[in-house]
């Protein structure tokens, strides 16, 4: 009778040291295990979403954008459209679509990085550029991928054909979050300039459409000069109209002739500025 009351007490004992001895492993695994996976490059405890991916050619780290035509390489610098970076091994993945791809939106990721516009520091913000898919120092104000974990240089780095010539390409870690960010121009007309700056010149990836850019700037210069033409000039003789009526009534079909003749005067004015800039870009 003695043995078969110790008995159950020592198999109590024997699973409560066990229970507590697996419990204090399992925390030990996620206090320290986890942490270990979350500062390895590349990798994260965020949960990453699977989309379809419509450009072939994109590989892990390039920076994706949403498009009409699906998810494709971002090619413009400051894509307002910057939707995630294609990660193959990410940590932990969601997956919706058997036949999608895994894109980070937020967390750490790798990311295909080039000095298209200068070596990269820790720290810097990174922005999408004009090579497919791959990412540069963001300079000025924009929209920004992140922030860069890592410093690249460019040294012995990989060389890929860029705009105006060959550039280092290479992988740094960036803590993601996509937004506007302003860094240099505070100020609006700062912001406008460096906006038109960036569109007219960091995003032409092929040299012949400079050309164009510049028809389009002639032709936008004609209009307004020819409609600033016909505006200061009709706003003087209607000023000197009205004053001339004040002095010779008797004079008001003459002077009233001469307010139409001005009138069309400045509509022919925006007629030929027009016409003008239409055949400068068709040209």
């Amino acid at each position: 009778m003695l043995y078969g009351v110790i008995m159950p007490k020592l198999n109590l004992t024997r699973t409560i040291s066990v229970i507590v001895v697996f419990t204090l492993y399992t925390l030990y695994t996620i206090l320290y295990t986890l942490p270990a996976f979350a500062q390895a490059p590349g990798q994260g405890i965020e949960v990453t979403s699977v989309y379809t991916v419509n450009d072939k050619d994109a590989v892990s780290g390039d920076i994706l954008k949403a498009t009409d035509k699906g998810m494709v390489r971002t090619d413009i610098g400051f894509d307002n459209k910057i939707f995630g970076i294609l990660q193959d091994a990410p940590l932990l993945v969601y997956r919706t679509d058997a036949e999608g791809k895994p894109v980070s939106r937020s967390g750490i990721a790798e990311v295909n990085v080039t000095t298209l516009n200068g070596p990269i520091k820790y720290g810097d913000y990174i922005t999408s550029s004009g090579i497919k898919g791959k990412g540069q120092k963001a300079s000025e104000s924009g929209y920004t991928l992140g922030i860069a974990l890592a410093a690249f240089s460019g040294e012995g780095a990989q060389q890929i054909d860029g705009p105006t010539g060959k550039v280092a390409a290479g992988k740094i870690p960036v803590a993601l979050r996509i937004e506007y960010t302003e860094l240099t121009n505070p100020r609006f007309a700062g912001r406008v300039f460096g906006f038109l700056g960036t569109a007219l010149l960091e995003n032409v990836s092929d040299p012949k459409q400079i050309g164009l850019i510049i028809r389009y700037i002639a032709a936008g210069l004609i209009v307004l000069l020819s409609f600033t033409f016909g505006f200061l000039t009709f706003s003087r003789s209607i000023a000197k109209s009205i004053e001339a009526l004040g002095r010779n009534p008797l004079a008001k079909s003459t002077i009233q002739l001469s307010m139409i003749i001005n009138i069309a005067l400045l509509v022919v004015s925006g007629i030929v500025g027009i016409v003008a800039s239409i055949l400068i870009i068709k040209l």
